[in-house]
C-alpha cells in the first residue's frame, strides 16, 4: 500500500512537471515575442515564417486589432488579385510593416514591377507597392496565440503568468528559502549529534561486554 501509494505520488509530481513544463514553454515564447515586437520592431521568423501582430483596423473583418498572423515567404511574382500581403511600409524597410489585399497583381511600370493593394475597410487603394517591398503572404491566423498574448499583456495576465511560475517551480523556491533562511539544517546538525550520541552510546555497551566477557574469561583460568 505504501509503496504504490508513493508510485501514484512521482507519477503525478512527473505529470506536473510535464504540464508546467508546456504551460511556461508557451509563456516564454509569448513574452519573448512581445519583447521582440516592442522593444525592436523585429518580428520572430524561422523556416519562411514570420508572425506578425495586426495593429490597425485596416482590414476588418478579415483582420482585427490584436490578431496574430503568420506569413510565409512568397515570389512577388505570383502574386494574385485577392491574396493578401504583408509589406514594409517604406522602401528602406525600417521594420514598420502593412497587411493588405492584392487589388492588381505584379504589373510593369518603368522597368520595374509593381502591385497594388486596398485595406478590406479602406475606401480607397493604396500607391503602387514595388514588389521588392513585398515580405510573405497570409497563411492563416493563430487565434490560440492571439488570445494568450491580448491576455498576458494585461496586469491579470502577468499576475498569471508569476503565479504559474511560481508553481511551476515551487519546490525549488521551497528548497532556495528554506536554504537562505538556514531551515533545515539544524535539524540535520541535530540528527548528526544524535547519530554520534548513539554510536557513543553502542561503542560503550560494546566496550563493557567486551570487558566483562575477559573477566569471565580470567576467572574461568
Amino acid at each position: 500500500m505504501h509503496k504504490s501509494k508513493n508510485k501514484a505520488l512521482r507519477v503525478f509530481d512527473i505529470i506536473r512537471k510535464v504540464f508546467f513544463a508546456v504551460v511556461l514553454t508557451a509563456l516564454v515564447s509569448i513574452v519573448v515575442f512581445s519583447m521582440i515586437v516592442r522593444l525592436t520592431g523585429g518580428t520572430p521568423s524561422a523556416f519562411g515564417y514570420t508572425v506578425y501582430r495586426v495593429s490597425s483596423g485596416s482590414m476588418r473583418p478579415e483582420l482585427e486589432v490584436g490578431d496574430v498572423i503568420l506569413v510565409h515567404d512568397t515570389d512577388p511574382m505570383a502574386l494574385q488579385k485577392g491574396d493578401i500581403v504583408t509589406y514594409d511600409l517604406l522602401s528602406d524597410t525600417s521594420g514598420n510593416t502593412i497587411t493588405h489585399r492584392v487589388t492588381k497583381p505584379p504589373f510593369e511600370k518603368d522597368g520595374d514591377y509593381y502591385i497594388r493593394t486596398k485595406g478590406d475597410a479602406n475606401s480607397y487603394e493604396d500607391n503602387d507597392i514595388s514588389i521588392t517591398r513585398v515580405r510573405g503572404t497570409l497563411v492563416c491566423k493563430i487565434s490560440i496565440l492571439s488570445a494568450l498574448y491580448n491576455f498576458f499583456i494585461t496586469p491579470v495576465g502577468l499576475l498569471t503568468i508569476i503565479l504559474l511560475i511560481v508553481l511551476a517551480f515551487f519546490n525549488e523556491i521551497v528548497n532556495l528559502v528554506k536554504a537562505i533562511m538556514g531551515i533545515g539544517f539544524e535539524e540535520e546538525k541535530k540528527e548528526s549529534v544524535q547519530d554520534i550520541i548513539e554510536r557513543y552510546q553502542k561503542e560503550n555497551a560494546q566496550s563493557s561486554l567486551a570487558e566483562e566477557g575477559s573477566e569471565s574469561e580470567d576467572k574461568t583460568s
